[in-house]
């Protein structure tokens, strides 16, 4: 793609989707992040969408990242919220995040199999969505859920028995 065309591509598709991003996330820093994305993605050659689509590409672009930041929020709110309520009640140890993260790895690498952990790390290291995982791994996406949750669930046992 020219530079030329990049840019009439984004001063004209920038504020739709800046607005679109603006209205699902309530934020204008995330909302300027979510479009920056999208256009590096572009720039880069990631993605490469037909002319007559590149409207709708942009806009369900704009849509599922917002999904994706709003569901990493919720998450991290939640677990954020239960963590804090444990510690309150006294009935959780405050540990070193970094020792958290060094166990979480150990028991990753030793303990999921090998398609599990390239799951994993693609999905929560690379933060990358379960459909670009599933390329990349070249599985379905249906297959990286299941992997995923069954990955989760034995880390969440494994650190409720080690407690």
């Amino acid at each position: 793609m020219t530079k030329e065309k990049f840019e009439e591509i984004y001063r004209r598709h920038y504020p739709a989707m800046y607005r679109l991003a603006r209205t699902i996330l309530y934020d204008a820093d995330d909302s300027k992040d979510v479009v920056s994305e999208i256009f590096a993605r572009l720039l880069r050659g990631d993605v490469v969408p037909l002319d007559d689509k590149l409207e709708g590409f942009l806009m369900t672009s704009v849509r599922n990242r917002c999904r994706d930041v709003l569901r990493h929020k919720g998450v991290r709110e939640c677990v954020e919220k239960l963590y804090s309520s444990e510690i309150r009640q006294n009935q959780v140890v405050p540990i070193n995040d970094d020792d958290r993260l060094e166990r979480l790895m150990l028991f990753v690498e030793t303990e999921l199999p090998p398609l599990s952990q390239q799951i994993f790390q693609l999905r929560f290291l690379r933060e990358m969505t379960y459909e670009e995982v599933a390329q990349a791994v070249g599985v379905s996406r249906v297959t990286v859920y299941h992997r995923l949750s069954q990955s989760l669930q034995r880390i969440k046992e494994y650190f409720e028995t080690a407690k």
